[in-house]
């Protein structure tokens, strides 16, 4: 190897042996220090992609733990006010059965009764107080808490806490009665179409007739089809639909020498007679056996009235359609079986749907796109869960309500009388607000209370767009008349119009317009006309269809809604003639019978007993309430332990990435140590190695 001075190829190597200790000896260093094997990026890229990633979870493993952890702390103390609550309704209850002996007297009644009436106020004080974090929990208001018990997107549980208070205690089911019942579908065999109907806010698809494997007609407007559809979305809206039996009241019963042929559900019963000196009840027994005799064929059964007015009832328990055919339709009604239609037709009597909300909260009965609830037979509206419910369907009815045409709950409901409704200018007698005050005479002796719904008149014809004089009157007021502008591009302009004109008037009518924004057809649009205390409704327009509703004379009728914190059972009277209620025969809400926390009063006997099934309905729904809260509480439990299990196992493989091992850093620094030392040696003699080439020149 020569000599040389200008390049010294060992000191050059030495240094570079000295930097690179250098840097292992700082790298070491800085793992020590900080613990991390990791401290930048280029230490080891994936790696720290990969412990960012798993720090991430880590942190949102441990924040979820925190989270379960608050829902437990929610719920226990939600348990807590409803420990509570069931503490002092087993108080009531015990106090009820305590008044409910027959040794006590009225004043010692009282007494018993006034702790009542303290509990029951701590009862209600409870329920609007109980809370955590400033959120009320038993007062209805909380909704559906989700708690965020996951380190990702949507990892939740969701708690929901039913209303707790003294009116929705105690009744029939709390925790989901049947609440809501359409009355008859038999107005409209249209059918449940898609966008007729929404319930909570979800639309309910189209009745299929696949749904409805007994009826024989009409099967996707039958109530089989109907609580299909809407059963599909339950999940959703939150409501259940049960189908109740179907009904076909009987008629008036006359004797003559008639004949006619009968059909039931496409099943032959071929020529019924009758003769002019037949007895009436024994030829209703006859026909009664005539036709049960095919009833696994129609699944239809006939039922003797008892009356000669009552005529036949036919009934379909599971809610099937029936189907009716007589090839003479006068006869059919000697014969005690009520047929409307022409000879030979079918008449098809369609069943009813009640919606039960599976968690006591109210039902919203919308309208869908297409605005035709009414084809699925319900009226739009919010109805109670927790209440029996059915609506009215008086299909514009003009005929009065006479006593005997209805029975409720075993009792006769009276004549509606005009005197009842001081607010409708027509027809007050066949009014809504007449019939339901018919109703509520009796309310003490039924537990059922009619209230008016409001009255929305679709007064709507085929909008024309001809241009003319229009006019009218409302309610027996004359609107302000006014020329519209000819040309469809001025049908809302006409529209306009027709509103302004009955709106100037709404203080003297009751009656108020709303545009639709459409224009007016046969099937909807126009402007509807709106009494909002259910009066009648009562128009004659001339030239109406220029500004969308109907010209001529017109009495639209109302609709009421009977409540009941029991079972309603509506029933034929002593007439025939049912129809004029706007009711239909059947049971609607729950069987179970109770009443309202609110409403308990022992300071009778009778009382008591009443008071003590509401009280056990209102502990069942209190320990169904406490069970599910239970239930999340023990989830959520398990829930914590999981996470924190991932938690641990996730930081253990993120230290494997992650942390140095110090007995390797601590290896690695002392080899860079003696490296560092030896290099700097090694240096230092590289850097004198060029001076030996000063003796070669002296």
């Amino acid at each position: 190897m020569p000599l040389v001075i200008n390049t010294n190829v060992q000191s050059l190597n030495s240094q570079r042996q000295l930097v690179k200790s250098g840097a292992d000896m700082s790298k070491a260093m800085e793992r020590l220090s900080s613990g991390m094997r990791i401290n930048k990026a280029a230490d080891d890229a994936a790696g720290l992609a990969i412990a960012n990633r798993m720090t991430s979870q880590i942190r949102g493993l441990n924040q979820a733990v925190r989270n379960a952890n608050d829902g437990v702390s929610m719920i226990q103390t939600a348990e807590g006010g409803l420990n509570e609550i069931t503490n002092m309704l087993q108080r009531m209850r015990e106090l009820s059965i305590q008044s409910a002996n027959g040794i006590y007297s009225d004043a010692d009644r009282g007494t018993l009764n006034a702790e009542v009436q303290q509990l029951k106020s701590e009862v209600q004080r409870i329920a609007d107080t109980t809370s955590f974090n400033g959120q009320s929990l038993l007062d209805g208001s909380l909704g559906n808490v989700l708690l965020q018990i996951g380190s990702e997107t949507n990892q939740t549980i969701g708690v929901n806490i039913a209303e707790i208070s003294n009116e929705k205690l105690g009744v029939a089911a709390t925790a989901g009665a049947s609440s809501y019942s359409q009355t008859d579908l038999t107005t409209s065999l249209n059918g449940l179409g898609t966008g007729d109907l929404t319930i909570n806010g979800i639309a309910i698809d189209a009745a299929k007739s696949a749904d409805d494997t007994a009826s024989s007609h009409n099967k996707t407007s039958s109530a089989l089809s109907i609580a299909a559809a809407i059963n599909a979305k339950t999940d959703l809206s939150g409501v259940e639909a049960t189908v109740g039996q179907t009904t076909l009241g009987g008629t008036a019963m006359t004797v003559g020498a008639v004949s006619t042929t009968l059909s039931i559900n496409g099943v032959s019963f071929g020529t019924l007679n009758m003769v002019a000196t037949d007895d009436l009840a024994a030829k209703r027994a006859e026909t009664v056996n005539i036709i049960n005799a095919k009833s696994d064929l129609t699944g239809v059964t006939a039922v003797d009235s008892g009356s000669d007015n009552g005529g036949i009832t036919l009934v379909a328990a599971d809610g099937r359609n029936i189907a009716v055919s007589a090839g003479t339709a006068a006869a059919a009604d000697n014969f005690g079986i009520s047929f409307g239609q022409a000879d030979g037709t079918v008449e098809v009597t369609t069943g009813a749907v009640s919606l039960r909300s599976v968690t006591g909260a109210d039902i919203v009965v919308g309208q869908g796109a297409t605005g035709n609830a009414e084809d699925a037979g319900f009226s739009v509206g919010t109805y109670s869960g927790t209440q029996a419910q059915v609506s009215s369907d008086l299909n514009d009815s003009t005929t009065a309500m006479a006593s005997g045409d209805v029975k409720i709950n075993g009792v006769i409901i009276g004549a509606s009388l005009a005197s009842y409704d001081t607010a409708s200018s027509a027809s007050n007698d066949s009014s809504a607000i007449s019939k339901a005050a018919a109703i509520n005479l009796v309310s003490d002796q039924t537990g059922v209370t009619a209230e008016v719904r409001e009255n929305v008149a679709t007064n709507t014809g085929t909008q024309v767009f001809a241009g003319a004089a229009v006019s009218g009157t409302i309610n027996g007021v004359s609107i302000t008349g006014f020329t519209s502008t000819a040309g469809a591009a001025n049908a809302a302009l006409n529209r306009q119009a027709m509103v302004d004109a009955v709106n100037a008037i709404s203080g003297q009518t009751g009656v108020r317009a709303v545009d639709t924004g459409e224009n007016g057809t046969a099937n909807g649009g126009g402007v509807i006309l709106i009494a909002d205390d259910g009066r009648n409704i009562v128009t004659n327009f001339t030239n109406g269809e220029e500004g969308g509703v109907l010209s001529g004379a017109q009495t639209f009728t109302g609709e009421f809604t009977l409540v009941s914190d029991k079972e309603i059972v509506v029933e034929r009277g002593t007439t025939a003639n049912i129809a004029n209620s706007g009711l239909k025969v059947g049971t609607y809400g729950n069987a179970e019978d109770g009443q309202s926390i609110a409403n308990v009063d022992i300071s009778t006997a009778a009382g008591a007993q009443a008071a003590i099934k509401g009280l056990d309905n209102a502990i069942d729904s209190i320990n169904s309430v406490r069970a599910d809260l239970g239930a999340v509480n023990n989830r959520l439990d398990f829930a914590v332990a999981s996470l924190q299990n991932t938690s641990e196992n996730t930081s253990a493989a993120r230290s494997r990435i992650q942390d140095a091992d110090f007995a390797a850093e601590t290896a690695a620094l002392s080899r860079a140590q003696v490296l560092q030392q030896a290099s700097t040696a090694m240096l230092a003699q590289a850097n004198a190695q060029p001076q030996q080439v000063l003796s070669l020149l002296q």
